[in-house]
């Protein structure tokens, strides 16, 4: 008989009693609590609902309380869910986190509250996130604030940090059945079929970065999950994330910027730099410690933005100093693009390319998802289409298929010099696999080719080894729920097969329902694509942020679980949440708190 799949979301699966530590206000050392309102401290306010009461921890957007540890005395393996009060208005938007570890352990996660339910202005519950299951043995808990210094001094307004508000622990003991399965799931490597995107730019706009733990927060979400790659962005145009001899740094000498999170981004960066301290080395040693591999990606169309956030435009750059390799467009006017048309263009990016290669990642990835074309009418394409067709390509329709096929040579030629690149680095470095190349494109094989990528050959030659088409809908649409039929992905499935190819399509848009997400997972493995890709996971605002929907996704690579919900009639996915009945003094049970 076929053994019965265990759907183990979250530790809905456990059979023992949880344990409920409601008394936060044992948490030491006792100095960084505070029954009022008080800098760098917790403060402690009793709770009651109709379960439980206990002393719940508050800290707010200024405070910059301590990590303080929360003493345990347990052996082996629980299930750690923490119960918060969540989001109660629109001014605290996606701020409101906690940070979470074991004593002992040198790395947070951040775990980015939920909004509260509709129940109305007066209504407040606890909502329940889940964490992790982790060894308890000869560790605590340990809270901290997540906050970055804003100004000097040690007063009100020096910090910035995201509100944050606990109340309980529960921690579920795992029987020794229950402890040889996780073993063995998490020994497993058939399920790793998830792939995660982070753009290196989100956490120090967010949180101004400054230490490497704070970069190591970015990565510690995906530890036992079932992602095996993390896409790190390394840079675009001729800005990198990391310390480039070739490329700029993200330290604009500007004294006036579009965001405010794009100061704290360059504050970061120059802090990192007079510390010698390189953000990628931290993020590509991380992530491999937990066991996942690590591709540097690169913005193809990053060397010229926008207004009204041109700020990255500020200096002396690439784009600035060669106008003459710029795109032209079908009227003769120059675009605010570089044009791969140039093979100097071609050469500089893959001079990035190469550097890149040189620190031990394990493949880098082309974003074609971003400010496209690369490739329109510059005079050396628009001539070479005339000696081959004796046509002039302006006096055609501009999606002319012969057009298009010829300008789609442009990229084709740019990706043989990658992989004869990356080849070449992967040789002088005796390494003993390939460094591999990834590509994200856009959702149709019309929209790729419009945007100058022949994909077929791309796959036929070889020159890509993980195709990720970025949504299903229209002009990289990132707010289309993506990938509805999957049929929408019958393109890209006869592309790949009988190739060693990976086709790992990018779930959109990047906040969903954790049934939502089975759905969209669940469609994309009946289309016959074996992987997933997440953009934007990074933060906050991301995806790896705790939440109901978090506990799907990262496990959305147990297809087994997926089915077997789906046959079960898709019950619930979401955390369990309580109706406060009593806050501090307030009795919460009349209409309006009195």
């Amino acid at each position: 008989m076929e053994a019965k799949t265990i759907d183990r979301i979250g530790d809905s699966w456990l059979s023992q009693q949880p344990i409920y530590l409601a008394d936060l206000d044992r948490c030491t050392p006792a100095d960084a609590l505070a029954t009022e309102p008080r800098l760098r401290c917790w403060r402690t306010l009793t709770y009651e609902i109709d379960s439980l009461s206990g002393t719940m921890l508050l800290a707010g957007p200024e405070t910059a309380a301590a990590t303080i540890t929360y003493p345990l005395n347990l052996r082996g393996l629980h299930a750690v869910s923490v119960g918060v009060l969540p989001i109660t208005s629109s001014e605290e938007g996606h701020q409101l986190a906690i940070l979470l570890k074991r004593s002992g352990d040198e790395t947070f996660t951040a775990l980015t509250l939920p909004p509260q339910s509709d129940g109305g202005p007066h209504h407040h519950e606890l909502v329940e996130m889940f964490w992790r299951i982790t060894d308890l043995t000869g560790h605590g808990l340990q809270i901290g604030q997540n906050g970055a210094r804003v100004a000097p001094g040690d007063n009100a307004g020096s910090f910035e940090c995201a509100p944050a508000r606990v109340a309980y622990f529960k921690l579920i003991p795992l029987t020794d059945a229950e402890t040889r399965a996780f073993q063995s799931d998490q020994q497993s490597s058939d399920t790793r079929r998830l792939f995660a995107h982070n753009d290196a730019h989100g956490p120090h706009y967010q949180y101004r970065l400054t230490t490497p733990e704070h970069v190591r927060r970015e990565i510690e979400p995906y530890r036992d999950t079932d992602f095996s790659r993390m896409y790190w962005e390394a840079g675009g145009g001729d800005q990198t994330s990391y310390f480039s001899r070739v490329g700029g740094r993200n330290t604009f000498d500007l004294g006036d910027f579009g965001r405010r999170g794009d100061r704290m981004h360059v504050e970061s960066w120059r802090e990192f730099e007079q510390r010698g301290i390189d953000p990628f080395d931290i993020a590509l040693e991380h992530t491999h410690e937990i066991g996942l591999q690590f591709h540097a990606s690169y913005r193809v169309a990053g060397f010229h933005y926008p207004p009204p956030l041109d700020h990255f435009n500020t200096g002396s750059s690439f784009y600035k100093r060669h106008p003459e390799w710029r795109g032209v467009d079908r009227t003769g006017r120059q675009t605010p693009r570089m044009a791969y048309t140039f093979p100097e263009v071609r050469q500089f990016v893959i001079s990035l390319l190469r550097e890149m290669a040189q620190r031990p990642i394990d493949g880098i990835c082309l974003l074609y998802n971003r400010r496209m074309p690369l490739v329109e009418y510059e005079s050396p394409v628009v001539e070479g289409f005339k000696r081959e067709f004796g046509d002039d390509p302006h006096g055609l329709n501009a999606h002319d298929p012969r057009w298009l096929s010829y300008r789609a040579g442009v990229l084709t030629e740019f990706m043989r010099e990658v992989r004869a690149a990356m080849d070449q680095e992967g040789r002088a470095q005796g390494r003993n696999q390939r460094i591999e190349i990834s590509a994200i494109v856009g959702g149709t094989e019309r929209e790729n080719l419009i945007n100058g990528m022949d994909l077929a050959t791309w796959v036929g030659e070889g020159l890509v080894d993980t195709l990720i088409p970025y949504t299903s809908g229209p002009n990289y649409d990132s707010g289309v729920t993506a990938w509805t039929d999957p049929k929408q992905l019958e393109h890209f499935v006869n592309l790949v097969r009988g190739t060693s190819c990976v086709l790992a399509p990018n779930l959109m848009p990047r906040h969903m329902t954790p049934e939502e997400f089975r759905h969209r997972a669940a469609t994309v493995y009946s289309a016959g694509a074996d992987h997933m890709f997440f953009w934007d996971c990074a933060g906050g605002s991301g995806r790896a942020n705790y939440r109901d929907m978090w506990n799907a996704l990262r496990r959305l690579g147990h297809r087994d679980e997926i089915d077997a919900w789906r046959a079960s009639g898709e019950p619930n996915l979401s955390a369990s949440r309580m109706d406060l009945r009593k806050l501090g003094d307030w009795d919460l049970s009349y209409v309006t708190p009195g």
